[in-house]
């Protein structure tokens, strides 16, 4: 019998499967569009193409979508984070890169970064798995020395605020080329790091296989403020 019995279970688990990741996405899309407070579970179930019925078989609240969906968030942050950083050792470096992973994401997924930015604010979840994300790097570069800091809450307030701050931005329509170097070579300044070594980090290059399409220009210069002209 059980034979017969564990394929079933397993076509079963995998339909569920598909279905809470189509409510899931069209969640995504509603935040991003109207902002958390808007959601509402019958459009979920239009947007998801799903009755009414099926949305209660998976979620019985708003707030049960919005704790689903900050999770989802945060596990697609961790795995980007842990991809760009594979090899580096140097705390500075990895926070550098996982700035610079969130803005160059939001570039190429508007839509995705307004469901952050929406749910970030609202899901303690979410925080949470991107503040153990970030409190490791800071950690880490405060005991190379990389780092020199008072209060890591007020280090992790300030890393956070200031990254979804300018995912906002882009969303509002401003943006540069180097907006992500930017702004990670001002929070490495304010966590301490100097000048120069602030300056090497937040422009050095992304692995390519995780660079936005512009960062493929082979006239990149590779470290160092790019240069004004007239």
């Amino acid at each position: 019998m059980s034979q017969d019995t564990t394929p079933q279970v397993t076509r079963g688990y995998k339909k569920k499967a598909r279905t809470r990741q189509a409510l899931l996405d069209a969640a995504l899309n509603i935040y991003a569009e109207k902002g958390v407070g808007e959601l509402m579970l019958n459009e979920l179930a239009e947007k998801a193409a799903v009755s009414n019925g099926t949305v209660y078989n998976y979620f019985n609240s708003r707030e049960a979508v919005l704790e689903a969906v900050g999770m989802e968030l945060a596990d697609q942050f961790s795995h980007q984070i842990t991809r760009l950083s594979q090899g580096i050792d140097n705390g500075a470096e990895r926070l550098s890169v996982g700035v610079r992973l969130f803005i160059q994401q939001a570039r190429k997924d508007p839509t995705w970064a307004g469901a952050v930015v929406s749910v970030f604010h609202y899901d303690s979840r979410m925080r949470t798995a991107v503040a153990d994300n970030l409190r490791r790097d800071l950690q880490l570069g405060l005991q190379q020395g990389c780092f020199h800091y008072r209060s890591e809450a007020i280090a992790l307030a300030l890393v956070a605020s200031a990254t979804t701050g300018m995912m906002t931005a882009i969303l509002d329509g401003y943006d540069q080329p180097d907006g992500d170097a930017q702004l990670a070579e001002m929070l490495l300044l304010a966590l301490g790091v100097t000048a120069s070594e602030a300056d090497r980090i937040a422009y050095q290059a992304l692995p390519l296989s995780e660079q936005a399409p512009a960062d493929a220009n082979p006239k990149k210069r590779r470290r160092g403020r790019p240069r004004k002209t007239e």
